[in-house]
């Protein structure tokens, strides 16, 4: 019952000393270390202020020989002797069996030196130091070493130091006032309440600095261990690692990682110098391995610097972070670092670059990185006056092959393609892919016109060599346009017009041939936007004019009826022929226009001939698909009143290929009003039987190129047969254009052509042409029908 209460009240002082020293604060797992560390402490200095006890109470019981104080105070000085000696044993048993502290250890402490110093106390006041000068100067001199010693052995637990030292100096202090000598009394009692408070002093502050710097050691470890769990646990990572070298570049520390990331023994690095160890796994003149060696010369901390290197037998890149490691006093020790593995990143990275700057399908570079090397070359142009080349690809009857084999076979062969393109050039060379079948090379510093011949002249001998698709063997040709920096320009959109100019040239001058940028090709392109302009003000000016060519019957070569063939009436060219602006007008998307007002324009003409006359319009392949053509012809039909049977349209065989169930349904759309559907220049493009059996055609155009070599070309003549042969067992009409010869007409018609249609019999007839022509060879042929027509007539001269 009575333990309790004085463990209480022993916690309680020792909270008030723990804030006094500065110990309150600490968390209880420090504090717990702190309190073993005094504990040490003190076990380690007891036995000194043991051995001081017994020395002063071997004095004192040799003062006090064969007086009746010696055998009190044997037993007292036995007993002190006791409790020292079991608190040597309790110190030296824990410090050596445990890490903390056993329960009670604490309170004991401060317990045995509350006894040690009351016995003490009591021992000093029952001395005869007042009648003996010998016991006072013993007595003086034992409470006085006995403070000392104690504060030297209990110092770092300020509890225990007062416990003991609290009794013996009010012992000290009763003895004193107990001489009758006041200033003797005055004298020893002001010296020892003087030394006592400065040797408080002195020991509060001993106890606090212990305490600070006991504790920050302890807050310091544990912090190390936490540092060296995370450090186990980034060790055990895969791709990170730890290293370090000593001053002298010496490998003095690895991880595990380390050696696995090095495919390295341990024995094998430690020790090696860690520069020249880089160096032999880095390229050559590596920039970033120089960089590397210059910040560990210069004692630079360095963060994140990736390397290529050959670890393991493979090559794969590491990012390093090190700093230079000095000592207490600021000595240089050497570098302690980390690395990773960042191979599969910068893989990821070279992907995203390969998407970002090349063409996924051939692996040329794209049209952003082409640019982007165009305005290097430029740059370096006006800084240095570097000439450099460009030059323009496009492919030759590629469309071709798109159209009749699918676009994959197409894109199968662009990779083709690309690979003979990309082995022509020089590793210095750009060569990109700016879209669908054009290309573009670019020749840095190199501005020289034999150069930009050679390779041009070698990429169309070599494209132009067959390629093997699907089994089969097929040609294709190429056109190439250059233009040289700076003759020909020296802004990136300048040259690359001019290259284009220059390409346009190539294509116009038969294909599969290169040209070079020439001044008038400028001014061309020039007349040509200024063509398209003009086109555009030719539609609301009503500049546009049809004229009529007759188609007869090949039995007795009557007309049975006319084509609608568009001319320009420029107000200051004069008469413009087709073939200069339809392909104007199918670039700018004027086609579609100009298209609708033929067909409109053909059937109100119609309308007013002979109603056995027929008329057929051609509709271009871009007005095909951009236009609902059933409808326009509806529409045309309607505003006209032309009867749909005597309406005919004719599309050239290329539309066939590309979307032909589109075309199909539109083909149906216009069969399904009643008009007439004829395939022209047939035999020139990619004739195929399937061709005549799957789309519902009416009519075949037999192109005027077999017509004009039927006279002396026996292979022509037997195509022409050939041709007649399959349109009668079709049921086909059969039509020939293009005849300029009564020989042609006389085979032709024998071969069983039903309709003709050419120079021989009439050239295209213009607005006044047209009615004398139907007066002489119609309306003659028919003199019933004269006075029923004399009236439109006379109204359509007017």
């Amino acid at each position: 019952m009575i333990v309790n209460p004085v463990l209480g009240l022993v916690s309680a002082i020792n909270g008030l000393f723990d804030r006094a020293i500065g110990a309150a604060g600490l968390s209880p797992q420090i504090r717990g270390k702190l309190l073993r560390q005094q504990l040490d402490s003190v076990g380690r200095m007891m036995p000194v202020l043991v051995a001081a006890s017994l020395v002063v109470v071997v004095a004192v019981l040799a003062l006090t020989w064969r007086s009746v104080m010696f055998w009190p105070l044997l037993v007292v000085g036995g007993v002190i002797g006791l409790i020292g000696m079991h608190s040597v044993s309790l110190a030296v048993d824990w410090r050596h069996g445990q890490v903390t502290v056993p329960p009670g250890s604490a309170s004991r402490s401060v317990i045995y030196s509350a006894v040690l110093g009351t016995l003490w106390g009591v021992v000093v006041n029952v001395l005869p130091i007042e009648q003996d000068g010998t016991m006072r100067g013993v007595a003086a001199m034992g409470v006085s070493g006995l403070l000392c010693i104690a504060m030297m052995a209990l110092v770092n637990y300020p509890q225990a130091l007062a416990a003991f030292a609290i009794p013996l100096v009010i012992g000290g202090l009763a003895a004193v006032l107990g001489l009758s000598s006041s200033l003797d009394m005055w004298m020893h009692g002001t010296l020892l309440i003087g030394l006592t408070l400065i040797m408080a002093v002195i020991a509060r502050h001993h106890a606090a600095a212990f305490v600070a710097h006991r504790g920050a050691e302890a807050l310091v470890k544990e912090k190390g261990e936490i540092i060296g769990l995370l450090l186990r646990e980034f060790e055990q990572g895969a791709s990170d690692w730890i290293w370090g070298f000593d001053a002298g570049g010496a490998i003095n520390s690895m991880s595990a990682g380390f050696t696995t990331a090095t495919g390295v023994p341990e024995a094998a690095l430690m020790g090696a110098d860690f520069v020249d160890f880089l160096r032999c796994i880095t390229p050559p003149n590596d920039p970033l391995m120089t960089h590397l060696e210059r910040d560990m010369t210069g004692r630079q901390t360095f963060q994140d610097v990736e390397l290529r290197v050959t670890a393991d037998g493979r090559e794969c890149w590491w990012s390093l972070t090190g700093k230079p490691a000095v000592d207490e006093s600021g000595n240089y020790t050497g570098y302690v670092g980390t690395g990773s593995d960042v191979t599969e990143r910068k893989a990821a990275e070279r992907r995203i670059a390969l998407l970002a700057h090349h063409d996924s399908m051939t692996g040329l570079l794209n049209r952003t990185k082409f640019t982007e090397q165009l305005n290097s070359c430029v740059a370096r142009l006006e800084r240095y006056g570097t000439a450099f080349s460009i030059l323009f690809l496009d492919l030759d009857q590629f469309k071709a092959v798109n159209d009749s084999r699918g676009h994959m076979a197409g894109d199968r062969l662009l990779v083709q393609v690309a690979k003979r393109m990309q082995a022509m050039v020089r590793e210095t060379d750009f060569v990109a892919r700016l879209g669908g079948d054009e290309f573009a090379i670019i020749l840095p510093n190199d501005g020289n016109v034999e150069s930009a011949s050679g390779l041009a002249t070698r990429l169309i001998e070599q494209i132009g060599h067959p390629y093997l698709l699907d089994g089969e063997p097929l040609s294709i040709g190429v056109s190439i346009g250059i233009a040289i920096a700076p003759l020909n320009g020296t802004r990136p959109d300048q040259i690359l017009r001019n290259a284009d100019l220059a390409l346009y040239r190539a294509k116009a001058d038969g294909r599969s041939v290169f040209r070079f940028f020439e001044s008038q090709m400028d001014s061309e392109a020039r007349q040509r936007r200024l063509l398209e302009v003009e086109l555009r003000d030719a539609l609301l000016n009503n500049e546009l004019v049809l004229y009529y060519q007759p188609v007869v019957a090949a039995s007795d070569e009557s007309p049975i009826g006319f084509e609608a063939l568009i001319r320009w009436n420029h107000p200051s060219r004069g008469l413009v022929p087709p073939a200069e602006f339809i392909p104007i007008a199918e670039q700018s998307g004027l086609i579609v226009d100009i298209g609708d007002w033929t067909i409109q324009q053909a059937c109100m003409a119609a309308a007013t001939w002979p109603e056995h006359l027929t008329v057929a319009v051609n509709v271009s392949a871009n007005h095909f698909r951009r236009a609902d053509i059933a409808l326009i012809v509806q529409k045309a039909l309607a505003i006209s009143g032309l009867a749909p049977q005597r309406l005919e349209i004719e599309i050239t065989e290329g539309l066939l290929l590309e979307k032909p169930d589109e075309v199909i349904e539109k083909l149906g759309e216009i069969r399904a009003l009643g008009v007439a559907i004829a395939m022209d220049d047939f035999g020139t493009g990619y004739s195929s039987l399937s061709h005549l059996t799957k789309f519902p055609f009416d009519k075949i155009k037999i192109d005027r190129a077999f017509v004009g070599a039927s006279c002396d070309d026996a292979v022509s003549r037997d195509t022409l047969k050939a041709i007649a042969l399959m349109g009668r067992t079709l049921g086909l009409t059969i039509a020939a254009e293009g005849v300029e010869t009564k020989e042609q007409a006389d085979f032709l018609s024998a071969i069983a052509c039903q309709q003709l249609q050419g120079f021989y019999f009439s050239r295209p007839l213009d607005s006044m042409d047209l009615p004398h022509y139907l007066l002489t060879h119609v309306l003659t042929q028919a003199p019933a029908l004269k006075a029923a027509a004399e009236a439109k007539l006379a109204g359509l001269a007017g």
